[in-house]
Formats: C-alpha cells, structure tokens, sequence
C-alpha cells in the first residue's frame, strides 16, 4: 500500500465546510485557500415581497443574503412559500426559522427545473428567484418558460484575484488534488494558476462542464453534489490506486 503522507489537497471553496473533515480525518494533508468569496449586493433591493407568494432558493449563500437584506426584514415571511434544490439549502432555511414548502431532490438547476414543472410546485403562484452575481440565467429562463417568476440579485460573488506563494510552493514540491465546488472557483483559479500542474477534482457536472469548456479534464467528478459526497469520492478513488487510508 502506498502512503498518503505525500498527497496535498487544495479546497477552494468560500468556507472550509464539515464535509470535508473526512479528508483531514483519513490522514489527507487539506490546504484551504477559497478562490470566491461573496458579500451582499450593492444594488438596493425594492422588491415587494407581499406581492410574492413563493420564494426559491438555489443555495445556502441565497438564503443567507436574503434574510439579512434590511428590504426582507420589512416583511412578515410566515406564510411564503418556500422551495429548495436540495438538503443542504433546505437546511440553512430552517436555521434561518422557516419550513421549506418543497426541496427538490437533485442539486442541479436544469433537474430542478424538469422537476417544478413536472410537478407543477410553482403553478399558480407568483415566484421570485434568489440569486447571486454570477448566477447561470439559464435556470430563470426555464422558470420563465412555465410559471410567473421574477429574480433578484441579493449577493455578489468576487473571484480571488491575488496569487499564493503556498499554492505555487505546493504545486512544485507534489502535484497536489485540488477541488472545486463551483464553477466560478475554477475560473478564478485558472486566472492564477496552471490546472495542468493539479489533480482536478470536481463536485459535479456543472462544474466539470465549465473545467472542460476550459480545456482541462477533472480526473474525478463525484455523483454526490455534497461535501461529504465529493470527499467520500476522493477517498474511495485514491484507494483505488492503491493508497492506505485510514
């Protein structure tokens, strides 16, 4: 069995996020270095929420913004609708104090789209969106297709422009596994770095199509659009080549 003491993994996401633990617990050397980070929106938002009946998220950073904006504190939300893409959104919503209406099962826009529709969740409803800058409008523009939705922008996301001497150092010493949660921490790190010189590991499709519109090939893309998902790919592929994991 080969050892892992060797082996360097670089998570870019915004937070190092518990899923990851896993890896640090297998005797993995983890480095944190987030390629995006994302704050409120500058624009001011003067949306009146009494004329919306459902509220959609598509991610945690969406629920967050959303409910610190001071426009949504003016509100009494007790009788929205909520909806979800997955477990995860869903779970910060209830931390937030409110039930999800419906959670869709899969993290992908366009299933999550398939699925609304199919199921007619956002039927005779007035809908909005909750997004963020770099937001795909591919997804608001299916929406718009079969049901009455508006969006909004409550949060921006802002691409790490500034080089690390560790990440180059890490690059050199061992070709190190760097993950990617998102398509625009791929982006941001390909304005930086060489992904020729890494071990690309992706959480899912959406992000290996935007790796390979890229020129560049993931080595692994984990069918579980989750942190523990991603991590528990790493580990089982790394066993494969023959590496002992504790």
């Amino acid at each position: 069995m080969k050892s892992v003491s060797n082996i360097n993994i670089i998570l870019t996401n915004e937070y190092f996020e518990p899923g990851f633990q896993k890896l640090r617990d297998s005797g993995l050397s983890t480095f944190h270095f987030p390629m995006i980070k994302t704050k409120s929106a500058i624009n001011e938002i003067k949306i009146n929420l009494d004329l919306i009946d459902c509220i959609i998220f598509v991610s945690k950073n969406g629920v967050r913004y959303f409910f610190e904006n001071e426009n949504t504190k003016k509100y009494d939300l007790s009788n929205k609708y909520f909806v979800c893409i997955g477990k995860k959104t869903a779970n910060k919503l209830i931390k937030m104090g409110y039930k999800p209406g419906y959670i869709c099962g899969k993290n992908y826009s366009e299933e999550m789209s398939k699925e609304l529709k199919i199921n007619k969740v956002l039927e005779s409803k007035k809908s909005l969106l909750i997004q963020g800058t770099l937001s795909n409008p591919m997804f608001y523009n299916s929406l718009s297709k079969f049901s009455s939705v508006k969006k909004e922008v409550f949060y921006q996301t802002i691409k790490t422009k500034k080089e690390s001497k560790e990440i180059k150092m890490l690059s050199q010493k061992n070709k190190p596994y760097v993950v990617f949660s998102s398509p625009s921490a791929f982006e941001a790190f390909s304005c930086l770095y060489n992904p020729k010189d890494f071990h690309i590991i992706s959480i899912g499709r959406t992000t290996s199509a935007t790796i390979e519109k890229n020129g560049f090939r993931p080595e692994l893309t984990s069918k579980m659009q989750t942190y523990e998902g991603i991590s528990e790919s790493l580990l089982k592929f790394l066993k494969n080549y023959n590496y002992e994991i504790s």
